[in-house]
C-alpha cells in the first residue's frame, strides 16, 4: 500500500492507496475508506506541469478526490449507500439484509461491457437492504446495497 499526503482545499489528508490502477481506487483517507474513480487529465504538450507536481519526493497521482466530494458523487461508494459505478447487469449478489460484511468484501458482481466488476463494501457493518437481484439492469448511480447506520 502506498501512502500519500494530499492537500485539498487547504486541508491535509493522509491517503493510503491499494492499487492506483484499479477502478475504483480503494483508499484509506485519514482512517476512513473512500473509493474514488481516477481519470487522468491530458495537459497540452506546450504546458509544463505545475511546479509542485515536479517534486521528486512526491509520487505522481493523476487526481485524488476529497472524502466529502467522493461520497457525494454517483458511482462512488459512500459510507452507507453503495451505488453502481457504471451501467450494466447484476451477475450475482453475495449478501442479503442482516448479513455482516467486512471492508472490501464482495457485495455483488456487475457485468459491464463483458467484464465482471466486483462491487465491495466500503466499511464493515450490517447490510440493511439489497436493492438488486441477478439479471437486473442498472444505470450509473443506481442504489445497489444500503448498509445500516452506525458503526455496527
Amino acid at each position: 500500500m502506498t501512502v500519500y499526503r494530499v492537500t485539498v482545499g487547504g486541508k491535509e489528508y493522509q491517503v493510503e492507496v491499494e492499487d492506483v490502477n484499479a477502478q475504483p481506487v480503494r483508499t484509506l483517507v485519514n482512517g476512513r475508506v473512500v473509493q474514488v474513480w481516477v481519470q487522468e487529465e491530458q495537459t497540452p504538450a506546450h504546458t509544463p506541469p505545475p511546479a509542485e507536481a515536479q517534486s521528486a519526493a512526491a509520487p505522481s497521482v493523476p487526481i485524488v478526490a476529497s472524502p466529502t466530494a467522493a461520497a457525494a458523487q454517483p458511482g462512488v461508494t459512500s459510507e452507507r449507500e453503495v451505488r453502481a459505478p457504471m451501467p450494466g447487469t447484476i451477475v450475482s449478489v453475495a449478501v442479503q439484509a442482516g448479513d455482516q460484511v467486512a471492508v472490501g468484501q464482495d457485495l455483488c458482481i456487475l457485468d459491464a461491457m463483458k467484464m465482471n466488476n466486483r462491487i465491495r463494501a466500503p466499511r464493515s457493518g450490517t447490510v440493511a437492504k439489497t436493492h438488486v437481484s441477478p439479471g437486473q439492469r442498472v444505470q450509473y448511480g443506481d442504489l445497489l446495497v444500503t448498509l445500516a447506520n452506525g458503526s455496527d
